[in-house]
């Protein structure tokens, strides 16, 4: 506890993952910008690089710790011991409590029996690509529990997750994006050379992710670029042969790197950001290439077409063809000027991302 001063409104944060990806560094930057506006409660694991980052950054003021214990039989068990906890926790607080935030729609399923003691505003904010069966039948009991519940999404993709789910009808949620922080990605960029022009992956290696495709667009864009892969060295079932010729071509113009965190120096050394994403709800990626003056080659789906525009940011090219990819990836790699006016484009386009109009948003959801 930071001792948060006592006439500070309360608020609830419920985040279920321990790891660090897109959704919980949203809410590093969020919680950040709270900081001094609500008392912040956070209900979270013990453990992971989550509650790493949350104590090192004294992102909350005081801390629910949940009991977890990911890849147990027993963590079926204990997901309904931290809903219980949290919703003994809302009632002996319900006083001092405005509202609760849950993260996602895991953080939803673990609020709710808290959300129901409370009975006042209960805000999920979806950063959720797909929705499951499951969720499609909890999610219409869940609206009936909960009267307050609000529904924030990052993407019209992740609103009709919500609706899919039962949690809300279109048009109902308000699309609040993933608030990031030029400081926590932007440096000043190295020296470029004229040639050759850097190419860089960041994220997941999976499937979802399009990884499987960077093979054959490193090939088919050939020679004089160079690529830097920032991924996860986790190899997804079925992505063994993508790592293999990955592999094969490292050392002539691919070099694979461990997934960091500290993205700044990445993007400091990037012309250009491929993104063949085949699934998303936002793509940070892209958006944090944007606020760098990156172009992004991205995959034709919706998250992506709204973050780019009518290629105003970067290219859009047709899913799941990387020869489609690396036409479009010439086309940078050839023209400077078009690097530039795009990178110029991305940058004007990235100005909602602001943290502070985030929290402001979010702070209205809550009643506050």
């Amino acid at each position: 506890m930071t001792g948060s001063p006592p006439d500070l409104p309360t608020v609830l944060f419920v985040v279920t993952p321990a790891q660090m990806g897109g959704s919980n560094r949203s809410m590093v930057t969020l919680l950040q910008s709270m900081q001094g506006r609500v008392n912040r409660v956070l209900a979270v694991p013990t453990f992971g690089a989550f509650r790493e980052a949350a104590e090192a950054e004294n992102l909350a003021d005081e801390y629910l710790d949940l009991p977890r214990r990911p890849g147990s039989p027993l963590d079926r068990f204990l997901r309904v011991a931290a809903g219980l906890k949290i919703a003994w926790w809302v009632f002996h607080q319900r006083s001092r409590l405005t509202a609760i935030h849950a993260n996602a729609l895991t953080g939803l399923n673990m609020a709710v029996p808290g959300a129901v003691v409370h009975k006042g505003n209960t805000v999920v904010w979806i950063h959720d690509p797909v929705g499951s069966r499951w969720g499609s039948r909890l999610g219409p009991i869940i609206r009936r529990l909960v009267p307050g519940l609000r529904i924030a999404a990052v993407s019209r993709t992740a609103e009709t997750v919500a609706v899919d789910n039962g949690l809300c009808d279109a048009g109902a949620a308000r699309v609040i994006p993933n608030p990031i922080d030029p400081a926590d990605v932007v440096t000043a960029r190295t020296e470029r050379k004229a040639s050759p022009v850097t190419v860089g992956v960041l994220g997941g290696a999976s499937h979802r992710k399009g990884f499987d495709l960077v093979p054959d667009t490193v090939e088919l864009l050939g020679d004089g670029v160079e690529w830097h892969l920032y991924v996860s060295s986790v190899i997804e079932p079925g992505m063994e042969p993508t790592w293999e010729r990955l592999h094969t071509l490292a050392g002539r113009n691919v070099e694979i790197h461990q997934k960091v965190f500290d993205v700044a120096s990445v993007y400091a050394g990037l012309d250009i950001v491929y993104c063949p994403s085949r699934n998303e709800s936002f793509c940070r990626v892209a958006a944090e290439a944007m606020i760098n003056g990156i172009p992004v080659v991205g995959s034709d789906i919706a998250p992506l077409r709204d973050l780019l525009g009518a290629n105003e940011a970067g290219i859009i090219f047709v899913n799941d063809d990387p020869k489609a990819a690396a036409t479009a990836l010439r086309h940078l790699v050839d023209d400077a000027d078009l690097r530039l006016k795009m990178g110029e484009a991305g940058i004007r386009r990235s100005e909602p991302f602001q943290p502070s109009a985030i929290a402001d948003q979010l702070l209205e959801m809550y009643g506050l």
